[in-house]
């Protein structure tokens, strides 16, 4: 079985499940756990022990510049997500790509990010840039496939749509010796 046939099967099988069972379908997703690490850095840990990540900020903002800032990893996420919409929403298509690539791009103003007040600290903008060939299907198709599999994308949906950001918070005091 190729590839495309076996993500369509595989998809088909969790379209049927989900319809039977549609509460098997919710999950709580994996979390991202960042790691401070001093200064401006963090490690990212995955629940996977081989996955490891590191963020920091750009000198001019303090930080050592030595790795891609979280914004980065943001726009990765957003970038990836939609590129594996896209190769899902073709597979069930049955459209095969030969090429696909996926461009996140945002504009900000970093003085939100200072404290800055009136001024947004997330993203001002977003903007994705589609890149895709295939030599069995138009212009036109290729087109509506892309804005199906938007429509699909739940990070491109998550950008779109307010969603509710809950804060926990854990603080452990350490007793001063003396005190």
């Amino acid at each position: 079985m190729d590839t495309q046939s076996h993500i369509r099967s595989s998809l088909q099988r969790a379209c049927e499940t989900f319809d039977r069972r549609p509460s098997a379908a919710r999950q709580e997703d994996s979390p991202a756990i960042a790691v401070w690490i001093g200064g401006l850095g963090t490690r990212l840990l995955h629940p996977s022990p081989t996955l490891e990540l590191s963020t920091d900020l750009p000198v001019v903002l303090g930080g050592g510049g030595s790795h891609p800032s979280p914004g980065w990893y943001f726009r990765a996420g957003v970038a990836s997500c939609m590129a594996t919409s896209i190769a899902m929403e073709a597979a069930q298509q049955g459209v095969a790509l030969t090429r696909l690539q996926v461009e996140a791009h945002s504009e900000s103003d970093v003085r939100g990010l200072l404290g800055t007040a009136g001024v947004s600290s997330g993203p001002l903008r977003c903007w994705l840039k589609v890149a895709l060939h295939s030599t069995e299907a138009s212009e036109t198709a290729l087109r509506a496939l892309v804005v199906s599999a938007d429509r699909r994308s739940p990070m491109a949906q998550a950008l779109r749509h307010e969603v509710a950001v809950d804060l926990e918070v854990t603080v452990q005091l350490q007793s001063v010796p003396g005190a």
